[in-house]
């Protein structure tokens, strides 16, 4: 009962926190809301469209909370930075456990990126080139989509067609056994559950990888990323990792704050990294 009422409190305060941040990064411009690419309630996502200064360039992201929590609602501000830096970004939303465990979050991702590549162009959503950025969980599900050929498939996507895949604070090697709820989340994949972990998808002549990680996240540890920087090096596959100095797990998803000291520092990086790639 006492953990109940913490969790309840918890998840009132972290909507209170991004309802906050909503209002706080707001920018003038467009936004599509609530587009469904399929019959569930959290099959839907948001089209945030600049209002000048158009780059070409289409961002999908993937909010983070586990693979479990979090909406794509909480996240308007990163959409309308990305918007207001003249790229096209659709923040998706996807279904959660326990209503549904691995692989259906991520079939849900590639069914609304071949939404977008379908649909899309109605609601001023392009076809390439197409970057794919998420935070925890969801860079998790982002790397995922673009490195595993069976869900590239799904969505619709030749490789050529993805620009990049970034990752903030993301989750690259892990072990779903050492944990009850990541057990049962993951529990189609077992045994072993390699098949679930980005890191065994690295490859020659695979998209480009951007990694932005806290050196003080207590949640997934830096030592994560370093691991798929190394693993991607050791084959080919071109990728970076700017470790972030006194941040923590949240605290990369803040710089998309117009107001945070670091917001033009991160949006050049990200800005930097997806002009290179997209030569």
């Amino acid at each position: 009962m006492i953990k109940h009422s913490l969790d309840r409190v918890q998840t009132s305060l972290r909507k209170g926190l991004f309802t906050g941040l909503r209002w706080a990064g707001h920018r003038p411009g467009k936004v599509i809301q609530n587009l469904h690419y399929g019959r569930d309630a959290g099959q839907s996502l948001d089209i945030y469209l600049p209002r000048d200064s158009l780059r070409g360039t289409q961002m999908v992201f993937l909010h983070g909370g586990g693979w479990h929590s979090g909406n794509k609602a909480e996240y308007a501000y990163l959409g309308s930075a990305m918007a207001a830096y003249g790229i096209t970004c659709a923040v998706v939303g996807y279904r959660l456990y326990p209503a549904v465990r691995y692989p259906l979050f991520i079939e849900d991702v590639a069914h609304a990126i071949a939404w977008l590549r379908r649909e899309g162009p109605r609601y001023g959503f392009g076809a390439a080139p197409l970057y794919l950025m998420g935070h925890s969980a969801g860079a998790h599900i982002a790397c995922m989509v673009a490195l595993d050929e069976r869900y590239r498939a799904l969505a619709g996507l030749a490789q050529a067609d993805i620009g990049g895949v970034i990752g903030l604070s993301g989750v690259y090697r892990f072990r779903p056994e050492v944990s009850p709820v990541y057990s049962d989340i993951f529990a189609p994949a077992q045994p072993g559950f390699e098949a679930v972990k980005p890191i065994n998808y690295v490859g020659e002549g695979k998209v480009p990888i951007l990694m932005l990680h806290g050196d003080r996240d207590k949640v997934i540890g830096s030592r994560n990323a370093q691991q798929m920087l190394q693993a991607a090096q050791a084959v080919g596959q071109p990728v970076q990792l700017h470790l972030q100095a006194g941040y923590g797990h949240v605290r990369p998803i803040f710089d998309f704050l117009p107001f945070m000291p670091n917001h033009q520092r991160t949006m050049s990086l990200l800005l930097s990294f997806m002009a290179g790639t997209s030569q």
